[in-house]
């Protein structure tokens, strides 16, 4: 997990970063568009803008009238934010119902200008401390963005679909290392943070609970058949229910005769835990006595004759077996505190000014 997190921060960095580039004072620079794990981000620095002093706040005047903020001279256009803003609103307008569209647009603008001033407040400490990037390390960051897409998901149409630039790819690479630099050994959980973490979430996320591994075989019922039907395949089930109780093979009949899909594999619908299955279902097969061939259960699906291969109890696991994974988790969140509080302060120190 820890090795899948470190190759997440650079494309979490990209994708957050260039929501919306701004522009220097020429204007030159494109926006992009956000997916995936911008969302990541985004929660680590989301309460930036609550809770905190306000940005210093100037009156429109007629010569700033195209201008929605600056942060220590460098300014984001309004035609550049609604530019964005209808980009996005463009992309997402099938997935946002018609009466929260100005709702959403009106978050979403807000958002985007919050984080031009995020990444220009990295921007500009970074360039303060001299963070360059070497040509391995580009690369390096390069295959770790690769390695974090999704399967079907080809490097140049990411960049492409988000307007990343080698340049950003740079920034991304500069600005990890900055993350990396403000942490570093901060967000290291302790072995009494782990260990309160575990006692503290027992019940709830270190407990297994109790399976049972099930076959079976399924009659299914359609929505609109008489009860003639229904009958003959009651007696249908009835007759595979003898064949199983006078030694006939599970496997065999379920591939012949089942119409549920794990029919394919001998009816094996491995373990299942309570709340995974149809409750008529559910009753039988955890009432069940190991290897027992049951009565036939109706169920909203059909009938079915159930097997039960093996039962596991419920059970705690052990702090051993997820002190690494707790660890993970507690040196992640951490991270995310510790950079939330950087953003802060540079944020205090810089002259904002929203329009």
């Amino acid at each position: 997990m820890r090795n899948r997190l470190s190759r997440l921060w650079p494309i979490m960095i990209l994708l957050f970063v260039f929501v919306i580039s701004g522009c220097s004072k020429s204007g030159e620079k494109d926006s992009g568009t956000v997916t995936g794990d911008a969302a990541v981000v985004q929660e680590a620095v989301s309460d930036l803008s609550s809770g905190q002093s306000e940005p210093e706040v100037k009156a429109e005047n007629n010569k700033r009238t195209d201008i929605v903020a600056s942060v220590d001279g460098k300014v984001l256009k309004k035609s550049e934010l609604e530019n964005n803003v209808k980009e996005r609103m463009r992309i997402l307008k099938d997935q946002i119902p018609a009466d929260k569209r100005k709702e959403f647009q009106q978050n979403l603008s807000r958002q985007l200008t919050e984080s031009f001033i995020i990444r220009t407040l990295l921007e500009n400490e970074i360039d303060k401390r001299k963070i360059t990037a070497n040509s391995d390390e580009i690369v390096k960051t390069m295959n770790n963005i690769k390695a974090s897409l999704p399967p079907e998901k080809k490097m140049d149409d990411f960049l492409k679909e988000n307007r990343i630039t080698q340049e950003d790819i740079i920034f991304a690479v500069r600005a990890e290392k900055f993350k990396n630099m403000v942490v570093g050994k901060k967000a290291k959980p302790t072995q009494k943070e782990i260990s309160k973490f575990y006692s503290d979430n027992k019940e709830n996320l270190f407990t297994e609970p109790e399976s049972v591994h099930v076959r079976h075989i399924l009659v299914a019922l359609g929505k609109d058949e008489d009860d003639k039907v229904q009958a003959e395949k009651k007696e249908k089930i009835e007759s595979l229910r003898n064949q199983l109780l006078n030694g006939g093979n599970f496997v065999e009949l379920a591939a012949k005769n089942s119409d549920c899909p794990s029919k394919e594999v001998g009816g094996d619908l491995n373990f299942l835990r309570r709340g995974q299955t149809v409750k008529a279902f559910e009753d039988a097969a955890f009432s069940q006595e190991k290897n027992a061939i049951g009565p036939v259960v109706k169920t909203e699906f059909g009938y079915h004759i159930i097997q039960v291969l093996d039962k596991r109890p419920s059970k705690k696991v052990a702090l051993e077996d997820v002190k690494d994974r707790i660890s993970n988790h507690l040196e992640q969140a951490k991270q995310v505190e510790v950079f939330n509080a950087v953003l802060n302060d540079l944020k205090e120190k810089a002259k904002i000014e929203i329009y």
